[in-house]
């Protein structure tokens, strides 16, 4: 245990030189960190350079009405729902608890947050009075309260709640893509056919993709998609496109019938102008090119117990789409979901909704501006 204590301690020295030589040749005014890996925030605290920690996903911090944010449970405005919401945080917060006892008795103490313990020692940093541990947050288990946050993922898709002090709601930010020119013909010749059948005959287009690195849920993604051709079998008049992606062998589906069309990667964006629900696994960016784009969803996360489950709630709860879990939906029920997405005109009213706060709200200019801010009164305060 000494021996790994010491090479892990040597690694760590190594790495704080590196940055050490990369600060002083680059002089930055200002460091973005990733929320996940917001522990480094005390490294750079010896470099007297304030630190804003970027969030993708809804904010993790423990608020008392928003259950965790991996958590696919929906809210509601009643005392039984709140109790419950209690339930889940301070259900997380006891093994995350027991989790830092066991590991301290296993690798006498040794853990990831053991190092920052050490590093903070070494940088100055006051450990003590920021960490936050009520904190829904995978790798390190905590938060730091005294750094500012961005949170890019849409504030109009959370529920609904208060900021925290310290924390700024900039997404979504859209960016306003030139026009790229699609070189697969096959996918152009399956589009287009669809196109002209819409305008013959009352047919339904439906996208589904799983995301590209569905390999995280493979049997559950492979099960999705063996469902999804199934219905397209059942019912003639829905017209299938999916993007099985890259670490799925389209073997396991064949043959397809008429109707379903197999490719391992599309053009997502184009596909959406033009489909008439989609078929997902709950990320963050294919629910938000689906409200640019007014398309209805129905979620099935391979990871109940992720944030493609809590994106899953977040849909529901907007009302802008439906979802299932795989692993105890049958067809039968798959097939009515599907149609519940397609007919509902609640999903389509709410998602058009949407869209215009996304739009309204989509200020890229205004990130700029609070980063500037936040340097500035870090500066102030160092005078």
């Amino acid at each position: 245990m000494e021996k790994r204590k010491h090479s892990i301690y040597e690694t760590n020295q190594k790495t704080i030189k590196l940055y050490d030589e990369l600060i002083e040749m680059l002089k930055p005014d200002v460091v973005l960190v990733d929320h996940h890996y917001i522990q480094k925030a005390v490294m750079y605290y010896k470099y007297h350079i304030p630190v804003i920690s970027v969030q993708t996903a809804p904010a993790s911090e423990m608020h008392p009405s928003i259950p965790p944010f991996r958590s696919a449970y929906i809210p509601k405005q009643s005392l039984s729902s709140q109790l419950y919401v209690s339930y889940l945080w301070y259900t997380y917060l006891l093994r995350k608890q027991i989790r830092f006892f066991f590991n301290k008795i296993f690798f006498l103490g040794e853990n990831h947050l053991s190092d920052v313990k050490r590093l903070s020692k070494q940088t100055g940093y006051p450990l003590k009075k920021y960490i936050d541990y009520k904190h829904y947050k995978g790798y390190g288990e905590f938060g730091l309260k005294n750094i500012p946050q961005l949170l890019l993922s849409p504030r109009d898709f959370d529920f609904p709640h208060p900021l925290k002090e310290n924390q700024y709601a900039m997404g979504p930010l859209l960016l306003k893509e030139d026009e790229v020119k699609i070189k697969d013909r096959r996918y152009l010749a399956v589009r287009d056919r669809i196109r002209q059948e819409r305008e013959e005959k009352k047919i339904a287009f439906i996208y589904c993709s799983l995301g590209t690195l569905n390999d995280l849920g493979l049997n559950n993604s492979i099960k999705i998609f063996q469902q999804v051709i199934e219905t397209g079998k059942r019912n003639l008049n829905y017209r299938i496109v999916i993007s099985i992606g890259e670490y799925i062998n389209p073997a396991l589906f064949l043959p397809t019938p008429e109707n379903v069309f197999l490719f391992k990667y599309l053009p997502q964006k184009d596909m959406l102008h033009y489909c008439d629900m989609m078929i997902a696994h709950g990320g963050q960016n294919s629910i938000t090119e689906c409200v640019m784009n007014e398309v209805p969803i129905l979620i099935y996360p391979f990871l109940k117990s992720s944030d493609l489950g809590g994106n899953s709630a977040r849909v529901v709860y907007h009302e802008i789409g439906n979802r299932g879990f795989i692993e105890k939906e049958p067809i039968e029920m798959m097939k009515d979901k599907i149609q519940d997405v397609l007919t509902n005109p609640v999903y389509r009213k709410n998602i058009h909704t949407m869209r215009l706060k996304f739009e309204e709200k989509n200020n890229s200019p205004g990130v700029i501006e609070v980063i500037e801010s936040i340097v500035k009164a870090y500066k102030d305060e160092s005078q």
